[in-house]
């Protein structure tokens, strides 16, 4: 497993992702028990979306599919900040809320949308695609016990928020390469969602035996 993380991740990367605001209208539905709830996205960034709905989530946390031009994004928000408005009879909830969890390539899609950039065609759509889950897929070659490992640790620092899911946590695996016999070094980009975001580059060791350690 371990092994198979070397071969993808041979050296680190650099973070593409900005924060450009769009003021555009796009579909959107948020999910309630499992349900798609209708909304309409007035803005999107790199770092959140703002959207109204005629009903507000009651959790803080929620579930969205984003209808993005050709893309269907899905994600999960945080919400910020949370208010009402009146607009032809109608009360609808604002909600203005950043990213919690989101996959990579459904990241690169929210890139792509905000920097107006489209989908790209052939060969350089694959290889974007191809990149783009490296970074999502690396993680998820780790045994889920050592993903719930890696995602406490982190946790533990402030490096993540504490209800940071294992399967799908703000943090990506940039390198991994071996430290003796039986041993491996993560570096790991991370974020911590709260008032604001903070960004986090982590070095943890995994051994065979499944112990994380995070050294600094």
């Amino acid at each position: 497993m371990l092994n198979e993380l070397v071969k993808r991740l041979g050296s680190a990367k650099a973070d593409r992702r900005g924060a450009a605001r769009v003021r555009k209208r796009y579909a959107m539905s948020w999910l309630k028990e499992g349900a798609p709830v209708s909304g309409v996205g007035l803005e999107i960034s790199e770092k959140g979306v703002l959207f109204a709905s005629r009903e507000a989530p009651a959790a803080r946390s929620v579930d969205v599919v984003l209808e993005l031009g050709a893309a269907q994004v899905h994600a999960r928000l945080k919400t910020a900040r949370q208010g009402t408005l009146e607009r032809d009879g109608a009360h609808w909830a604002l909600i203005a809320a950043v990213f919690e969890g989101i996959a990579a390539d459904d990241w690169d899609a929210v890139v792509r949308f905000c920097r107006n950039r489209g989908s790209l065609p052939n060969r350089a759509a694959e290889e974007l695609e191809a990149k783009s889950h490296e970074d999502d897929d690396a993680y998820r070659l780790l045994p889920l016990r050592i993903q719930e490992r890696v995602v406490a640790e982190l946790v533990a620092a402030g490096r993540l928020g504490r209800n940071a899911d294992p399967k799908n946590p703000l943090l990506r695996i940039t390198s991994c390469t071996p430290r003796g016999e039986d041993a491996y070094e993560l570096q790991i980009h991370s974020r911590h969602v709260d008032d604001e975001i903070v960004e986090f580059d982590s070095t943890l060791t995994v051994d065979e035996g499944g112990n994380v350690q995070l050294k600094r």
